[in-house]
């Protein structure tokens, strides 16, 4: 089974089962005696909050609204906070979905829209029952008039099975989608917004007993959420500035010798295109977009007298050369930006038969994604001159990786590279401007 129509069945499992949930609970709703006025400011905030997520990545992206969903279940019975912050996740799929098509000028996938509300719906309802069943089994709630030290630690378990919950629950749909654990991603996840969202909890907490004394202090309690926010959003900006640095530095390498110029580039190009055709999710086609830009950064170790060298390499010299993937990896491991993609460089000279280096992995072992980029470096270095040669015809490379499928390279990748790549001539029209330039 696809790895995407993986990720759609457990959607639809979660969304089914927060359903159910709900419909076996329903007869335990109190909206009639709610306050109004508290129920309405909760579900503003909520989607308003949600309006405003930060993107990891182009698969996961966070809220901060996890201090107003927090908050809620310690105002509201188990049943009715839930139930509120479902709606809340249900009108924010709404809204966004209405955006993109008011944006895109088309009618959006109505059975996208379903999957997303129902999982987005459903995920929450789950996690915010779960932390509402914590406090009700222990009589914990923003009403107290007091807290004991036992109370504390009440609420703070209902926090972290509210958190713990939510973000297994996400990271198991990205899990599936791109053929990782869904343990790792929690992982790589958690150690993104750990400390902000502790603060997001704290805030919550302290928002709802806020509440119960002071109504209208609710809203003002939130204010510090915006920290919370610019926080975590300086944070993502940080590690992106990372990527575009590394990335900088590669180009920087492939300058250095201008029969390499863009290289990285014009590989990264064609592995995103041949990621595509394989049929991969956006998340892999991202990671191999992103250690392609990047796999020859190892050469910035390599002397100049061995880089630029215009002849053929000696024995010694193609050994030291032969270090760089490993010299990329070692680069790269110092940042947690590039932890996805370190197996990806670090094989991106290994060949099919197992005759390549640095470890002789015969391809049979390695994952699909990290079978992309060595084709794709290949068909760029076959369409660039060198100084001891000139730079093959496009279709002459492409009839060479057919050549050597199942030997240099996986078939199912040449495969794909020859039917995405067939009339990609983007090569021959750079090499015909060079040479008039």
């Amino acid at each position: 089974m696809a790895p995407r129509r993986r990720s759609e069945l457990y959607r639809l499992t979660v969304g089914i089962l927060a359903v159910g949930a709900f419909a076996a609970e329903i007869g335990r709703l109190r909206l009639g005696a709610l306050d109004q006025g508290l129920a309405a400011t909760l579900v503003v905030s909520g989607v308003l909050a949600m309006q405003f997520p930060i993107n990891i990545n182009l698969s996961q992206k966070l809220s901060v609204a996890s201090a107003v969903f927090f908050a809620s279940a310690l105002l509201l019975p188990v049943w009715d906070a839930a139930a509120l912050v479902g709606l809340v996740a249900l009108l924010d799929t709404t809204i966004s979905f209405a955006r993109k098509a008011l944006v895109m000028r088309e009618t959006p996938p109505w059975g996208l829209l379903a999957l997303s509300a129902l999982f987005n719906s459903g995920q929450l309802y789950l996690s915010v029952f779960a932390a509402g069943l914590v406090l009700r089994s222990a009589g914990v709630s923003a009403h107290l008039p007091g807290l004991r030290a036992s109370d504390v630690l009440v609420i703070g378990a209902a926090a972290v099975t509210m958190y713990v919950s939510n973000l297994l629950l996400v990271a198991t749909a990205v899990a599936l989608t791109t053929s990782r654990s869904p343990l790792r991603v929690f992982r790589n996840t958690h150690k993104v917004v750990l400390a902000e969202f502790a603060s997001l909890y704290l805030v919550g907490a302290a928002a709802a007993f806020l509440a119960v004394r002071a109504p209208w202090l609710l809203i003002v309690s939130f204010l510090p959420v915006v920290i919370v926010y610019r926080s975590l959003r300086y944070r993502i900006e940080l590690r992106r500035e990372s990527v575009r640095a590394m990335e900088r530095m590669a180009e920087e390498v492939d300058s250095r010798d201008p029969y390499t110029y863009e290289h990285s580039q014009r590989v990264a190009r064609y592995a995103r295109d041949i990621a595509r055709k394989l049929g991969m999710s956006a998340a892999e086609v991202e990671l191999v977009e992103l250690a392609a830009k990047v796999h020859d950064i190892g050469k910035i170790r390599i002397p100049d007298s061995i880089l630029l060298k215009p002849g053929r390499l000696t024995d010694a010299e193609r050994r030291i050369m032969e270090t760089h993937p490993r010299l990329g990896f070692e680069i790269l491991s110092q940042f947690a930006e590039y932890a996805k993609v370190l197996e990806l460089v670090l094989t991106h000279h290994e060949r099919y038969d197992g005759k390549g280096y640095p470890n002789r992995i015969v391809g049979r072992r390695l994952l699909l994604i990290a079978q992309v980029i060595p084709v794709a470096d290949s068909l760029d270095a076959m369409t660039t001159g060198r100084a001891y040669r000139d730079a093959r015809t496009w279709e002459w490379a492409l009839d060479e990786l057919r050549r050597g499928a199942g030997t240099q390279w996986n078939p199912q990748v040449v495969a794909a590279a020859v039917a995405a790549l067939q009339r990609d001539e983007r090569p021959l029209e750079r090499q015909a401007a060079a040479a008039i330039a």
